[in-house]
């Protein structure tokens, strides 16, 4: 398994082991407005986001042919070996992750939303690194997502490992590969995505007290 990082405590946290409730865990993975205002609302896919003065993190993503429709600027997709390319924009918006393609036309400040998750839901992996033999710098970051939803977000791919033993509630699992120029460009966009995940999901602790 390409996932598979040699490291048990990152494959726990895809797992829930625990017999939890229907309304416990609607409580766990329910996004609401919280105290400091900020809008959990999904950004609408279509729209156009600016990225200045945003934390954007250029990166390129593998395009299967059921999520082709999700982009616009075949300009900004490159095929090599049969496998098509596709730049995008990792870009944080509150307590949501974005993926934008660059605006057709456009000066490089703006990009068009083809898919948008809540960071909550997310969990962020840097890959190993390459064998001595591979030439190319570029490095890999692997997302997963997980929430009650049926239907992931757009481009990632659903993913039909088994559930741990003893779950008693149906989660969807999904991934995606972002692939950055070098390891500085995904190490730093790994440090500051990660660190927003883990804000986003402490939130789940305060949910869970108040709901006991």
């Amino acid at each position: 398994d390409e996932y598979s990082c040699g490291d048990l405590s990152l494959e726990s946290q895809r797992c829930i082991f625990a017999q939890v409730s229907s309304n416990l865990s609607s409580v766990i993975f329910a996004e609401e407005e919280g105290r400091d205002g900020q809008d959990t609302s999904l950004p609408e896919t279509g729209s156009v986001v600016g990225l200045v003065g945003r934390a954007a993190f250029p990166c390129v993503c593998e395009v299967a042919e059921e999520h082709a429709p999700l982009f616009t600027d075949r300009g900004a997709c490159v095929v090599a070996e049969g496998v098509k390319w596709q730049s995008l924009y990792l870009v944080l918006m509150g307590r949501n992750m974005v993926l934008a393609e660059p605006e057709k036309g456009g000066s490089g400040g703006n990009g068009r939303i083809v898919t948008a998750c809540h960071l909550s839901h997310l969990l962020a992996e840097k890959d190993n690194p390459p064998n001595a033999d591979n030439a190319s710098p570029a490095r890999r970051l692997l997302l997963t997502h997980t929430s009650l939803d049926l239907i992931p977000p757009g481009v990632f791919i659903v993913d039909s490992s088994p559930d741990g033993p003893g779950s008693c509630i149906t989660l969807t699992r999904s991934r995606m590969d972002l692939w950055f120029e070098d390891a500085t460009a995904v190490g730093h966009a790994f440090k500051v995505l990660s660190s927003k995940i883990n804000k986003a999901r402490s939130r789940r602790g305060h949910k869970i007290h108040e709901v006991l």
